[in-house]
């Protein structure tokens, strides 16, 4: 199964270290495929943003909108809505991916 994030998710006003933890989380011990959706002519840029801060590590692809199915996080026809990840929601987050684990 793929966690697929919204790209806004990994830039300010998220944290993009805390972006990264629910990435690590996510593949690490939920062990779920990690997708970062954007628009086609976007995936250089987050591509390029995500490795200058090292959040790309858990990434398995930048896929561009509605092309995969899956666990969606972000603001639009998401299984799990936010509009930030920062360390005020991180545990609310990981709290809500382990039902992915059951």
């Amino acid at each position: 199964m793929n966690v697929i994030f919204e790209a806004y998710l990994c830039e300010p006003p998220s944290s993009v270290h805390c972006f990264r933890d629910v990435t690590l989380y996510t593949a690490c011990f939920i062990k779920k495929n990690v997708l970062l959706e954007c628009r086609r002519n976007e995936k250089d840029s987050y591509y390029k943003w995500l490795k200058a801060y090292g959040a790309y590590d858990f990434i398995d692809d930048i896929i561009s909108t509605n092309k995969e199915k899956g666990y969606r996080v972000g603001r639009r026809k998401a299984n799990l809505k936010l509009e930030r990840i920062t360390e005020h929601n991180l545990g609310y987050i990981i709290n809500n991916l382990n039902i992915l684990n059951q």
